[in-house]
């Protein structure tokens, strides 16, 4: 296989849906922040389901704790018009609601307070969307593993955890921590996110009480559910501390599992190298498998590429969605629209490993690989307020390069490490946005990098730098210019010489002109632009 199958392969399944979005009523319901929303803030989730494999089916609750931010008599929480509502209940007395599609409007007996803390139990069931391509289109996969037994997994990134558990399904409001309880038929397991704190039998099987002790995402809430294997391990980080390490796997690929698993503490030691201590100490760390591709599921890692390496020497699913521990559920974006703080940086988090790991020649041929399925057709950033979904794959590559091209940009790796580090560090545990990752790093590197990331991320097209070369007696004038790019820009390119690297040029909006001694060639390996001659 050829080093850059794979980084092809991955941009196609991200590329499913390459029609820009249309958004509907149901995805202004889901992204935008109104008043009923606005009012409260998420403090703990208690999620309790019980999961029917033979009949495709769950039944649940979940008991909602909030804090009032504005006073009000309503509130929405989200859960998808196929699942159907059995009661709301709030201080022991049902409460009246209405849905609007997957959109739920719960009105309260008397105004509630700003301050007031309260706390609801919805009850609900039903059969939940059937997963069509996971994990990009998401929902339950009901499958079956070699020896015929269950498998039941979920994926529900972009679609939505209110796919299957009722929420606040919006990425600005994340619990401070949560409870998961899953009932899982006899002789299965149910593994979902944080530490196992309990198990009981029941009459259908086991229930297996799951909980976790840092904010989560919603679409990172799992259920695994299979006849799994178990075994765990502790590793001791480079800040001396413990950190449990657990892995769940079929049975059948336990062998294989533990030896091809041994990567991982090499990982996160690189990764806590570079990006600061493990986000989740208390909850561990934990590799799941599951019979899709792989998802950043906190503290719960998804995996299913089949114990491959690359050819690189590793397995390129057990780093990125282990890099997503750092990017993605510790630094987490406040819409969908900034999903590129997850994927730009999780996928760029793949070429430091393996910088570390085998050296600059060989991250520079990894990122050459991804460079290639780079698409420019929409912005990385897409509008704010709604459920937006990335049309392709363009924050995950074209995200990755703006970085590379930024470390360029700096030519400090000392100045640039740390303070992708700082970034880590400050955004720790948070919510952000596009702004203010932009005007971190436009602070931290004490230059004008915040332009040229504008037009990475808002524009679908690259830096185009226009020249004209002249030669007379041997000596050349080069002329140059920027054409889509604004004035305030600051990407300097370097000119290859025969002996190497020469002098780097600051091309602007308007022409310039240096003498030459030979003909230039420009240093594409590095910075994420292109290129266009004039006669």
């Amino acid at each position: 296989m050829k080093p850059t199958s794979i980084f092809f392969l991955f941009s196609i399944l991200c590329s499913f849906s390459l029609p820009a979005q249309k958004f509907s009523h149901a995805d202004s319901l889901r992204g935008s922040l109104r008043p009923a929303r606005t009012s409260y803030d998420v403090l703990h989730y208690d999620l309790k389901v019980k999961v029917d494999p033979e009949k495709t089916y769950i039944t649940g609750s979940n008991s909602i704790q909030f804090v009032v931010k504005e006073k009000t008599k309503q509130i929405q929480v989200d859960l998808f018009s196929n699942l159907s509502i059995d009661q709301i209940v709030f201080e022991n007395k049902a409460l009246t609601y209405r849905r609007d599609g997957n959109a739920i409007f719960i009105d309260f007996p008397r105004t509630l307070l700003v301050k007031q803390k309260h706390q609801i139990l919805i009850s609900y069931q039903g059969q939940p969307r059937k997963a069509v391509r996971p994990p990009w289109d998401g929902g339950f996969s009901w499958t079956k593993d070699p020896a015929g037994k269950p498998w039941v997994t979920v994926s529900c990134e972009g679609l939505g955890a209110s796919a299957w558990w009722p929420c606040k399904d919006h990425p600005g409001d994340e619990p401070e921590s949560m409870d998961i309880r899953i009932e899982a038929p006899k002789g299965l397991m149910a593994v979902s996110n944080g530490n196992l704190v309990a198990s009981t039998s029941t009459a259908f099987g086991t229930e297996y009480h799951w909980k976790v002790q840092y904010p989560i995402n919603t679409y990172n809430v799992s259920i695994n559910i299979a006849d799994y294997a178990h075994w765990s391990e502790k590793m001791i980080q480079l800040n001396g501390k413990p950190l449990d390490l657990d892995y769940y796997v079929l049975q059948s690929n336990a062998e294989v599992a533990k030896k091809h698993f041994q990567q991982s503490q090499e990982i996160l030691r690189i990764f806590e190298k570079y990006f600061g201590p493990y986000p989740f100490p208390k909850d561990g760390y934990a590799l799941v498998e599951t019979d899709y591709w792989g998802m950043e599921h906190q503290s719960a890692v998804a995996y299913g590429n089949h114990y491959k390496n690359n050819n690189y020497g590793f397995d390129f699913i057990i780093v990125h969605e282990s890099a997503h521990e750092w990017f993605g559920n510790s630094i987490s974006c406040t819409d969908h629209a900034d999903l590129w703080i997850h994927e730009a940086l999780g996928t760029y988090a793949e070429a430091i490993y393996l910088e570390e790991k085998s050296g600059k020649e060989q991250a520079q041929s990894y990122l050459n690989g991804q460079k290639n399925n780079i698409k420019n057709r929409f912005p990385i950033i897409g509008p704010y307020g709604v459920n937006y979904q990335s049309p392709d794959s363009d924050m995950y590559f074209k995200g990755t390069w703006m970085f590379h091209t930024l470390r360029s940009i700096v030519a400090d790796d000392k100045i640039w490490f740390s303070t992708i580090k700082d970034f880590c560090l400050t955004f720790y545990h948070k919510n952000t946005n596009a702004e203010e990752v932009l005007n971190f790093f436009e602070k931290k590197l004490k230059r004008n990098v915040k332009a040229i990331m504008s037009v990475y991320l808002h524009r679908a097209d690259i830096p185009t730098l226009v020249y004209q070369l002249k030669e007379a007696n041997g000596a050349f004038t080069l002329r140059y210019k920027w054409k889509n790019v604004p004035s305030e820009i600051d990407l300097p390119i370097e000119i290859k010489h025969s002996q190497g690297l020469g002098e780097r040029i600051h091309p602007t909006d308007t022409w310039q002109q240096i003498k030459l001694t030979e003909a230039p060639q420009w240093d594409f390996e590095h910075f994420l632009f292109q290129v266009e001659k004039q006669i």
